[in-house]
């Protein structure tokens, strides 16, 4: 990993939050800095630029015991800052962290939850925010300290073990709301009411192309009189624009009464594991809130799971997670002093995964040429946004290559299977 001066952090401005907060936790003004890159632009997150940070006071010689944080820092390039809506979504993580997660670990405190044995947890410590433009960042515990690990796609398997830990998260995270919006609902009104979609813009002309370019590629993965059944299902959900679809999901007028604040981006990427001995994991923590959201909760789950499992662990287990799921979220909603029966009740749940269960469809169109790609096939996205707003598009979608083809095809296949299968569509 290649090292760099703290000159290269972007402006004055996240710089001087970086020192302030080395400086608070070191208790000194004189220390010293190793600066690196966490994570690939344009393989691994998109939205953000995300650097990994040592520090020592000067006269520590044990270079080893170094403290650490991750300092996430929105993009300089005006294209990309417009096209990825990186303001808006650094403020939507701004806004997790300084309101509604420290709301929601009061809320827990309060109803007696002992947040290190059973509370929701699973998430970075967060020691600062900048949210003046074009400074944007935030400052966050560095999970690698304890041990947690991203999965590396191109050489690991998301296992039954790994679902399960993500469903339990997820639960704990979506009972809070269901708790809070049945004792205290108009704190739950506040908290929730900032928090309009970001990512499904209906009336966004860029982003209706991409819907229809993706999801014309699930009728190229179809063939033969073996998929026949398959095409008809397909053709008859986009008789309506996928856009609208997507958009429709996410409509909390048309969701009910149960919805939550869901995570809203939880794909493989956006979560970390810890391990025992065995190789076993134990401990998540999920990343990125970029796009956290107000909807059904089952949005976050489907999201995962025909996102990131293949049919194989679908096939083994996938009644089993939901079990997981919904015995978790009503076992955490009790802890809080709710009735879970009343508030989401396991055919509540059922009737939710078959109206919202296709946007795990829309969404693996999207996501499954990142996650199925070759190492080292990323994209500079400076030069993408910028060919965005010069309207140099192409009908193919630059992540699928002729090595990934295959893979891509099998997998958004095996997501249609399971969505006619389970009724989705």
């Amino acid at each position: 990993m290649v090292e760099m001066d703290l000159s290269e952090i972007p402006g004055d401005v996240i710089r001087a939050a970086l020192c302030e907060t080395i400086e608070n936790k070191l208790k000194s003004n004189k220390y010293s800095v190793s600066i690196t890159s966490a994570s690939t632009a344009g393989e691994n997150n998109f939205v953000g630029v995300v650097y990994r940070v040592a520090f020592n006071k000067n006269d520590e010689t044990d270079k080893n015991a170094a403290s650490k944080l991750i300092l996430k820092v929105a993009p300089q390039n005006v294209a990309r800052r417009s096209q990825f809506m990186s303001r808006i979504c650094f403020l939507r993580e701004i806004y997790m962290y300084n309101e509604v997660l420290p709301y929601f670990r009061t809320f827990e405190a309060s109803k007696g939850v002992i947040l290190e044995e059973n509370g929701f947890t699973e998430y970075p410590k967060c020691y600062r925010t900048v949210d003046k433009e074009p400074s944007e960042c935030v400052l966050l515990e560095d999970l690698s300290v304890r041990d947690l690990h991203i999965i590396d796609r191109y050489t690991e398997e998301i296992t039954a073990d790994h679902v399960r830990l993500v469903m339990k998260a997820l639960s704990k995270l979506h009972a809070l709301s269901f708790a809070l919006k049945d004792q205290q609902p108009e704190k739950f009104k506040e908290l929730s009411s900032d928090l309009s979609e970001v990512f499904i813009r209906r009336n966004d002309p860029y982003l209706r192309e991409y819907f229809v370019k993706n999801t014309n590629s699930i009728v190229n993965v179809l063939s033969g009189e073996e998929d026949a059944h398959l095409v008809a299902k397909v053709k008859k959900l986009f008789e309506k624009h996928p856009m609208d679809i997507a958009a429709d999901c996410l409509e909390v007028e048309l969701t009910g009464p149960a919805t939550v604040i869901s995570h809203g981006d939880a794909w493989q990427n956006n979560t970390m594991f810890r391990y025992d001995k065995n190789g076993k994991p134990i401990e998540i923590c999920l990343l990125d809130w970029q796009i956290s959201r107000h909807s059904s909760p089952i949005i976050d789950i489907v999201y995962y799971m025909f996102c990131c499992t293949t049919k194989q662990l679908r096939d083994a287990h996938y009644d089993d997670f939901l079990k997981v799921y919904h015995e978790s979220l009503s076992t955490h909603i009790q802890k809080l002093g709710s009735d879970p029966e009343k508030l989401f009740p396991k055919q509540m749940m059922q009737e939710h995964f078959r109206k919202f269960g296709k946007f795990g469809l829309l969404l693996a169109t999207m996501l499954l040429p990142m996650l199925t790609t070759e190492q080292g096939n990323g994209v500079n996205l400076d030069d993408l946004a910028e060919s965005i707003e010069k309207g140099e598009t192409t009908d193919e979608n630059i992540f699928i290559s002729e090595k990934s083809r295959n893979k891509f095809n099998e997998r958004l296949r095996d997501v249609v299977i399971d969505m006619v299968r389970l009724e989705y569509i």
